[in-house]
């Protein structure tokens, strides 16, 4: 037996019982269902094939049509969740963003640290300038800054740059540690996983 033959009933308002309806089972009366666009499906009674092979018909146009609606359904969903996706990386950068310029206001030592790991990233030159903000750069002269021994590092005062900031200039160019270029590294590595 056929889904089609399994959902065929009389249609109890029709007077003549030579007319069959195509009835929704899992949907109550007067739902969301009988109220829409969608015709209620009436076929006239005879060979059970004939009527089996329309009803199959029709319901191989409306599967299709759903079908298409799922797809576009789960296409709309992926791209709100790559849209969210993005939201949230771009939210937790700012966080950061903020949360290491309040460390900085409050401990201005962590300039060190950031000073350290762009001293990494700039290797086979032994004569390095740091640009920093005045501010950073007169902390850093107060301190003794364990530098390495092998190289000549010059820290110099930058006025363009903000706290926190760190350019190094090197016979093999610039290394950009400015604050706003280092989390915009992050974000799109973050983003391009």
């Amino acid at each position: 037996m056929t889904t089609a033959t399994r959902i065929l009933k009389t249609d109890p308002r029709n007077d003549s019982a030579s007319r069959v309806r195509l009835t929704d089972l899992s949907e109550p009366i007067g739902s969301r269902f009988e109220s829409s666009a969608f015709e209620p499906l009436t076929l006239p009674i005879g060979p059970p094939s004939r009527c089996e092979q329309q009803v199959d018909s029709r319901l191989d146009s409306a599967l299709a049509a759903l079908q298409r609606v799922a797809d576009r359904l789960h296409a709309q969903q992926d791209d709100w969740l790559d849209r969210n996706q993005q939201e949230a990386v771009r939210l937790g950068v700012a966080i950061a963003e903020r949360l290491l310029r309040r460390t900085l206001a409050i401990q201005p030592e962590a300039i060190f640290d950031l000073i350290r790991s762009a001293l990494e990233w700039s290797v086979g030159t032994d004569h390095l300038r740091v640009h920093l903000h005045p501010a950073d750069a007169g902390l850093v002269a107060d301190a003794a800054l364990p530098h390495d021994a092998e190289r000549k590092i010059e820290f110099l005062p930058d006025a363009s740059l903000t706290r926190g900031d760190c350019l190094i200039e090197s016979l093999n160019g610039q290394t950009d540690a400015r604050l706003e270029v280092i989390l915009q590294r992050i974000t799109d590595e973050l983003l391009a996983e």
